[in-house]
């Protein structure tokens, strides 16, 4: 037989018997420490489930850095045979909120619901990223995703704690190094399945030793079926890997191994070209077949070879006792490697281990900085505060593209270090032409232009600066970018002086068009957009229908979602008036299919926020998305200048639920938020809010302290829509103020209109709501109980309603929990069925 079986899987009958009811759990968790032969294991089972023609599909990705972006991206590039979905997820980058996991899972059900076959995916190494990296995912995943999906996790640590455990139940298959270590009797079947003639006394003393651990025994068979001898006792793992694997090489075979090392996989090509620059020569792909061959610690998968972490750690250790020179050279040559295939991220951390600042400002000049998001903001700030300024002035479109990135990471005054030395670096510079040196000016215009956001005139001075310098639009802005950072309203964004709203509207009007010109049309609209929020408030209704279609017809022709989002709340707010409730849904759902499918997913977060809006307006806060209602607000994906707006509306919404208390206890929090960019409107609904608090809790001179600063906001710009839209909440205190001659008049005016958003209001609920008897569901919840009622099956709601068919699942739980319905899946749909038509019947 010989000792070829050494390079076979072996597998104990024990483990088969464990790994053949993964099928059976949603989640499975292999966990034990390193070289127990965990991968090895979901290999050999998922291999030979292919090979028995069970029909199932995986998706495997083995972690490889502690990078919360590389974990994303790996886990992307599991899909790349259906693009779609590959760039789908790509572009919602990594879920950490719940409103991101929904839409994940929303992606992830829309294509995998296609498929009737079991769905594996295999996650190896989980022990490298930081924890909770994964936990939440696979949690949320467990109960949204289709009943033919499993997640196979494996990690030398525990995965999840005993509460989430728990929550899990029977959910949850665990395989631990228990079932993974070899008992002296599976040991002995071993070595007889490896040709191993070794002595019973040999084998009880290697048992005994290696306490069952596979590595262990595997390498003192490999030395034994070699030279017929037993490793030390050491049973220090790298001790035993540098013995049998590094130790019997040739110099030339050892020297390629621990270089190829610093690379965490690689192809041929890539070991051919990291070889080719350590001037040792040889033939690259010999050398790697030599290696690999019979070698259980260098796996290959897909043209992908990798080393067991052991063999790497170990390869890395000697790589780390070279000289300087070698070492910088071998990074400077990997990070070229990762330039090359435009891989931009481990192309600045290869160049940063090489200590080479030249080629990271290639890097960053080439990439734009683009590929660099928070995660990586400390290590850029590094990179760049140590690289010396003489190195800096000699690349002025890479101090440009820096500059953006300081602004996105708030680095205000390294972005300023930055103009002053592009200005030098500009002017010592000999090879640019005068328009490639006014073009790099230009950006840099623009990108200083956001430390003034939300002073129109200020920032549009720059811009003005700018489109006399460009000869070609900015590469500062990113014109696929929310203009409006994700907030629902222009106005609310850049009204900043009480009594100013028109010199603003002017201003807009005069200004945007400059900044049109340096960013192809970045935020096509707003001005219209800014005209039509300050019509609406005014009470100016037809202007602002007038003025908002024109944003819209600006907008769409450049493509420009953000602003679409807040022409289409501000016809939502409109319908409101003329009670078309109808409307309203008909454009939430047709927002919610163009986002996604522009894959604009940062506004599916501001989409929600207009929902909570238009459900407290209606007195219906139970239809509030449910990451909004129970106050989840750190978990938005919208960008900081749009948090005044997000904190705004979700005061209307603890209002609508009569949470005034909590309300009041937000005075000083929303104040000094709205403060740091002046958000005036921001601040004049948050006191009318307060005093239709303090008027619920009794406490009537608070009230109308509160409406007398939110009537001094607002009058001298005619806002009206603020206190109309709240009247039923503060109608005593105004009937109070309009005693006084300084109020009567403005008071009389916001009667008026408060009469058109009421009767608005009115119409939708007597003809949506009042004569339904509700059981306590919202809205979403009364959409899916009907339909489920008409015998559609989950599938079918999911796909007419745009939710994947877990969110469907979910919600007829909490239906017929609600309803007080109970039994079995069948049963609960002909009871329902029937409660709904004894309901209608009744109406």
């Amino acid at each position: 037989m010989g000792t070829s079986h050494l390079g076979s899987t072996y597998i104990t009958q024990r483990l088969k018997d464990r790994l053949s009811e993964i099928g059976s759990y949603p989640i499975t968790t292999v966990i034990a420490p390193m070289g127990y032969g965990k991968t090895t294991a979901i290999k050999w089972w998922s291999t030979r489930r292919t090979k028995s023609n069970e029909s199932s599909l995986f998706f495997k990705q083995i972690i490889v850095t502690d990078s919360v972006t590389d974990f994303w991206t790996g886990f992307c590039k599991v899909f790349r045979e259906f693009p779609n979905l590959y760039e789908q997820l790509l572009t919602l980058t990594y879920p950490r909120d719940a409103q991101s996991l929904a839409i994940c899972s929303e992606i992830l059900d829309a294509e995998l619901s296609k498929y009737e076959e079991d769905i594996y995916f295999i996650i190896d190494d989980l022990h490298i990223l930081p924890s909770k990296v994964i936990t939440s995912i696979v949690l949320f995943f467990a109960k949204e995703l289709p009943s033919n999906v499993h997640i196979i996790l494996l990690s030398r640590n525990q995965i999840f704690n005993e509460e989430e455990k728990m929550r899990l139940g029977h959910q949850l298959y665990e395989i631990s190094a228990y079932d993974l270590r070899l008992y002296t009797e599976e040991l002995y079947d071993y070595a007889e399945w490896c040709d191993i003639k070794a002595s019973a006394p040999e084998l009880d003393e290697l048992a005994t030793l290696s306490e069952g651990w596979f590595s262990v025994i595997y390498l003192n068979f490999k030395s034994y079926g070699r030279n017929r001898k037993w490793l030390s006792s050491s049973t220090d793992i790298f001790s035993l890997i540098n013995e049998v694997l590094l130790e019997p090489l040739s110099e030339e075979e050892r020297e390629f191994l621990i270089l190829l090392g610093i690379s965490n996989e690689f192809t041929k090509e890539k070991a051919a070209y990291l070889w080719a620059g350590s001037g040792t020569g040889g033939d690259s792909g010999e050398l790697l077949n030599s290696l690999s061959k019979n070698n259980a610690f260098i796996t290959r998968s897909d043209n992908q070879y990798r080393y067991h972490h052991m063999l790497q750690q170990c390869a890395r250790h000697y790589f780390s006792q070279k000289p300087m020179e070698y070492q910088q050279k071998s990074y400077t040559r990997l990070g070229d490697w990762f330039m090359k295939e435009e891989n931009f991220v481990p192309a600045y951390y290869s160049y940063a281990r090489a200590e080479n600042f030249e080629k990271i400002l290639l890097c960053a000049e080439k990439d734009r900085a683009k590929s660099l998001n928070a995660e990586h903001a400390k290590d850029f700030f590094s990179w760049i505060g140590n690289c010396p300024e003489e190195i800096l002035l000699h690349y002025p479109c890479a101090l440009t593209a820096c500059m953006v990135k300081m602004f996105a990471f708030n680095n205000i005054a390294e972005l300023k270090r930055l103009k002053r030395l592009l200005l030098k670096s500009l002017e010592m510079n000999k090879t640019l032409s005068d328009e490639e040196k006014n073009n790099l000016l230009g950006d840099a215009e623009v990108s200083e232009s956001f430390t003034a956001y939300n002073n129109i005139s200020a920032m549009s001075a720059y811009h003005r600066r700018a489109c006399a310098l460009l000869g070609r639009t900015t590469y500062s802005i990113d014109q696929k970018g929310a203009w409006t950072f994700s907030a629902p309203s222009i106005l609310m964004m850049y009204h900043r002086a009480v009594g100013f709203a028109d010199t603003e509207n002017e201003e807009m009007q005069d200004c945007m068009p400059y900044y049109y010109q340096v960013s192809n049309g970045h935020g096509n609209g707003s001005e219209h957009g800014f005209a039509a929020e300050l019509h609406y408030v005014r009470g100016e209704l037809v202007d602002a229908d007038i003025s908002n279609k024109m944003a819209m017809t600006a907008a769409k022709r450049k493509n420009q979602f953000s602003v679409m989002l807040t022409s289409e709340f501000l016809n939502m707010r409109l319908e409101l008036l003329r009670g078309d409730y109808d409307k309203i849904k008909t454009s939430m759902q047709n927002l919610k299919v163009l986002l996604l499918r522009e894959k604009q997913y940062t506004l599916l977060n501001t989409l929600d926020v207009c929902q909570m809006f238009i459900a407290s307006s209606l007195n219906r806060p139970q239809d509030t998305p449910e990451w909004l209602a129970e106050g989840r607000l750190s978990e938005t994906l919208m960008m900081f200048p749009a948090m005044p707006m997000l904190h705004t509306y979700y005061n209307q919404m603890l209002l609508a639920k009569g949470e005034y208390t909590a309300l009041i206890a937000r005075k000083e929090e929303c104040q000094r938020l709205y403060g740091i960019f002046s958000n005036v409107l921001c601040l004049l609904w948050l006191h009318i809010r307060l005093a239709a608090a303090f008027e619920k809790i009794g406490r009537a001179k608070d009230a109308l302290d509160e409406l007398k600063i939110a009537l001094d906001l607002a009058m001298p710009d005619k806002f009206l829509m603020p206190f109309a839209e709240n009247t039923p909440y503060i109608s005593r205190q105004l009937m109070e103020l309009k005693e006084d001659n300084e109020y009567a008049e403005y008071v009389d005016k916001i009667f008026k209109l408060s009469e058109l958003v009421q009767a608005g209001k009115n119409k939708i609920l007597s003809k949506y709501f009042e004569k339904r008897a509700d059981y306590g569901l919202s809205e979403r919840e009364l959409e899916i109980a009907e339909l489920a009622a008409q015998r559609m099956t989950s599938a079918e709601i999911a796909k007419m309603l745009h939710l994947s068919s877990g969110t469907v699942r979910n919600h007829l739980s909490r239906i017929y929990d609600k309803m007080g319905i109970s039994g079995t899946q069948k049963n609960k749909r002909l009871e329902l069925e029937k409660l709904l038509k004894k309901q209608k019947t009744r109406s």
